[in-house]
């Protein structure tokens, strides 16, 4: 593996560098309301800087239409890949879910000053409005009538709703490297590669009101439900950086040495797994459900595993299609590796998954734990751990109120909603490439106990977000990436 050069790493250089930036404004070459794909110049070097704006607009006289609120723009992206010709060198699959799962990483003052004016997500900022109930409330929503009881009710800043006018709809910008995990730590030396790089958006689409794919709306709304993008307003901004200290005909070449340049990169790799519905379970009681799923990583380097779970097809009157929940009882969770268990004893309590997931990012989940998992407000005492109180706001967002106490149809429930497992693959305990748990001919088996109650017996979806390690190999311009 040769020396990866500086100049292609995502960080600070070791020693000043004379550089200059040139940024592009690139109009898709291709545009549907199913895809847009760009061709990316091969000058310089492509930096993970580099944005997308996207936006999208509502049918003509619609007001009352919102984005998923803690998924923004992101809903309008189905799949990413970035292509050297017609090779795929990285991609995401399923990406609205895993943006929406990766944000909550971020801390809620960044998600409210600097995300929520980029990607129009929101209610990431919690606070109380009363002392006596303690209930947390949004607090970057605006208010109507700053009530504790359910007559209190919010909205979505104006600001970024969308609009049915190409001039007025807001827009917003996704950075390259939340697009591909290749761009986080790498960058691509296009003047020394051959085949033109494209960057291929597949996106979703929305013709109902109940969809919640691209937008939400209102209660009581009677609008249209088609949603589309604004054509107009989708560009990539693409940044090229260029050298003259001669480092870059140093990775030139390097290239184009016999060996030619080869170098880690991150990737990932999604599963998608189905969870078979139950028969009736009787009020008060549990039976417990246990399932085996197989993750496509046999043979490769894995980083890290993070998964999302809810019923299947289930969507959000606020949230859209994007979160991820549990019910008041707790799952079991292992995991097989290599013929082996990895815990001792199955992850249970929302504690130690919340620890095991926040090993993943370095950082934990940024949210309060009503939004985690139902242990604060369930009763312990019963066997089903039904819920006895509710801690959380109980007004109206954007006039759908939500559960006072338990809501036996989890309608507009958010408690519970942001309830992701992961695993830390990593084998030193540094967040660097070449770290990865190397997977033998056997899948990564995930091993499930299913604790099912009267409310909870439906089929579920699971989406299995594994960030694995691949090489990159550029030789006489040519580039070839390992399986």
């Amino acid at each position: 593996m040769n020396k990866l050069p500086d100049i292609l790493k995502v960080g600070t250089l070791q020693s000043a560098e004379n550089m200059e930036v040139r940024t592009e404004v690139l109009d898709p070459i291709s545009s549907s309301n199913s895809e847009i794909v760009f061709q990316i110049p091969k000058n310089g070097i492509l930096d993970g800087g580099s944005f997308v704006s996207l936006a999208v607009k509502v049918s003509a006289g619609v007001n009352d239409a919102f984005l998923p609120v803690r998924t923004g723009i992101h809903g309008l992206i189905k799949s990413v890949q970035l292509m050297s010709g017609s090779k795929v060198i990285a991609s995401n699959d399923d990406y609205a879910h895993y943006a929406t799962m990766v944000r909550q990483f971020e801390t809620p003052e960044h998600r409210a000053f600097v995300d929520m004016v980029k990607t129009g997500a929101c209610l990431d900022r919690w606070g109380v409005l009363n002392t006596n109930s303690g209930h947390l409330a949004p607090k970057d929503l605006k208010y109507t009538n700053q009530s504790d009881d359910n007559t209190g009710r919010c909205g979505v800043p104006q600001f970024i709703k969308p609009t049915d006018s190409d001039s007025s709809t807001p827009v917003f910008c996704v950075p390259l490297s939340h697009l591909v995990p290749f761009m986080r730590s790498r960058q691509l030396p296009l003047f020394a590669m051959k085949e033109n790089l494209f960057l291929r958006l597949q996106l979703n689409t929305q013709t109902q009101r109940t969809d919640g794919t691209l937008c939400c709306f209102a209660e009581g709304s009677t609008s249209s439900g088609v949603v589309v993008p604004s054509f107009t307003n989708i560009k990539f901004y693409s940044d090229h950086l260029y050298y003259t200290d001669g480092s870059m005909a140093q990775t030139q070449k390097a290239i184009f040495s016999e060996q030619g340049l080869s170098y880690l990169y991150e990737d990932m790799i999604t599963t998608n797994a189905q969870i078979p519905a139950t028969g009736a379970v009787a009020q008060g009681s549990v039976i417990e459900q246990k399932i085996e799923r197989d993750l496509a990583v046999s043979g490769r380097t894995v980083r890290s595993i993070m998964i999302a779970e809810k019923n299947v097809n289930e969507t959000h009157n606020i949230l859209g299609n994007y979160f991820s929940d549990c019910r008041e009882t707790n799952d079991t969770l292992n995991f097989r590796i290599n013929e082996n268990r990895l815990y001792d004893r199955d992850l249970e309590k929302p504690s130690h998954k919340w620890n095991e997931l926040s090993a993943v990012m370095n950082k934990p989940l940024q949210n309060p734990n009503q939004f985690y998992s139902f242990d604060t407000d369930s009763d312990k005492s019963a066997v089903d751990n039904q819920l006895n109180q509710n801690s959380v706001y109980v007004g109206g967002i954007e006039g759908h109120v939500l559960p006072a106490t338990d809501n036996t149809a989890a309608t507009n429930e958010l408690r519970g909603k942001a309830h992701y497992v992961g695993y830390d693959a990593t084998t030193s305990g540094f967040n660097v490439l070449g770290n990865g748990k190397k997977i033998g001919v056997k899948p990564v088996i995930i091993q499930k106990t299913l604790k099912r109650t009267h409310n909870n017996n439906g089929a579920r979806e699971m989406r299995i977000f594994a960030n694995v390690e691949r090489v990159i190999n550029i030789k006489n311009g040519e580039v070839v990436v390992s399986a």
